[in-house]
């Protein structure tokens, strides 16, 4: 039996004219979860550099992987032509230097850097070849179960986000709509910068929260400081940290 891979019907133009190339049983499917299934466990998301940034602000970057990581237990990133990463001036590289460790650190996906659409339709042969070696891939695709129902409640995550300072349901609830899970919404704040007047006053923000109205700078940063700071040193001065 030959190498196979799925790929998605959204995949097209240059990368779809190499992977036909290859010698491989190519399908093409809508895939719900990534961009190509190489194996019963294995999954990858292709992204561009460009295409990386642009996910991150609009949310879809890590909404994505965690899918893909829950319904696959070996998800991939293929991270193509990066240069492009740092295309557009207006964006801080720490914040796509974040995404990239949040990425690799807390969600556990490798991340594989490739040069263009050639070098990730080889990389996608060679991966394939490696995790079809000792398996037969046949059309059934192991996709475990995403959601669990009766653990977690819309209440639970709407008290967890009313934790934050200066939120009520009302902010909880914009948040959850946005951003749709807690940890998305704490790490919108990590990806948000506070810029200042001359004095060292906040006055505005840019990065993730920017997007959403009603948003100041004093909530952004009293909420970067409740993130940050140390409890242990929080009970040994014995008052509360004067936020803005």
């Amino acid at each position: 039996m030959g190498i196979k891979i799925i790929m998605d019907e959204r995949e097209r133009g240059e990368i779809r004219s190499q992977m036909q190339s290859l010698p491989i049983d190519l399908e093409i499917q809508t895939l719900d979860f990534g961009d190509y299934i190489i194996s019963s466990r294995c999954a990858i998301e292709r992204k561009r550099g460009d295409d990386f940034v642009s996910s991150i602000f609009d949310q879809r970057l890590f909404l994505q992987l965690e899918k893909l990581k829950n319904a696959y237990p070996h998800p991939i990133m293929i991270l193509e032509n990066p240069k492009r990463l740092f295309e557009r001036k207006f964006v801080n590289p720490k914040a796509i230097y974040g995404a990239l460790i949040y990425v690799s650190t807390r969600l556990q996906i490798p991340v594989i850097p490739t040069k263009d659409e050639v070098h990730t339709a080889n990389i996608l042969f060679q991966l394939a070849k490696k995790e079809q070696e000792n398996e037969t891939f046949g059309d059934d695709i192991f996709v475990p179960q995403i959601f669990t129902d009766g653990i977690v409640s819309r209440g639970d995550q709407e008290y967890f986000i009313q934790g934050l300072v200066d939120v009520g349901i009302q902010r909880a609830n914009q948040f959850l709509d946005f951003f749709q899970t807690p940890e998305h919404i704490l790490y919108a704040f990590e990806l948000t910068n506070v810029s200042r007047t001359k004095s060292g006053k906040p006055k505005g923000i840019s990065g993730v929260l920017g997007s959403i109205s009603g948003i100041g700078p004093k909530l952004v940063e009293r909420n970067k400081i409740l993130l940050h700071y140390s409890y242990k040193q929080a009970k040994k001065e014995k008052r509360k940290t004067k936020i803005i």
